[in-house]
């Protein structure tokens, strides 16, 4: 699936996305992955610009990488995962149905959701365009079969 998303972000989307995930029993978490996303054969991408985020605790707490290495982000058409160096920060399916989180070295994060492992309820992208290209977005967005929905 994540296959299909390379195109509108490549094209469309030249700037920073916001991935938000619910669990199926309740926590918020994610990451600010830049953009444009492209499936590649298990190549990290990005900059330390990036950070992952949760809200488990009841109070939001941010991550931003340590330093510690470059494994930002990496997406192939198995898998999206943010962090490295050990376990993945956050870790979906390529059916974004399944997920885990633990503790990485890239962020020096603790685990993202209330356990390791758990079943996603939601997930959502938040892209940001220049508001001269919105008209030329909305309508691409329209024609583009994506696991993205524009609303």
């Amino acid at each position: 699936m994540f296959g299909s998303i390379p195109f509108l972000w490549r094209d469309l989307w030249q700037t920073n996305v916001v991935l938000g995930c619910r669990r199926q029993k309740g926590s918020v978490f994610g990451g600010l992955v830049e953009a444009p996303l492209i499936p590649t054969d298990y190549k990290y991408q990005g900059t330390n610009n990036t950070f992952v985020f949760t809200d488990k605790s009841g109070q939001p707490t941010v991550y931003h990488s340590t330093g510690a290495n470059r494994f930002y982000t990496l997406c192939s058409k198995d898998l999206l995962a943010l962090g490295g160096g050990g376990r993945f920060a956050l870790y979906l399916d390529s059916e974004l149905l399944h997920g885990s989180s633990a503790c990485s070295e890239t962020y020096g994060n603790s685990c993202l959701a209330n356990s390791q492992d758990f079943d996603v309820k939601e997930v959502e992208l938040w892209g940001f365009v220049y508001g001269s290209k919105y008209d030329e977005v909305l309508s691409l967005s329209r024609k583009t079969e994506t696991i993205c929905r524009w609303s």
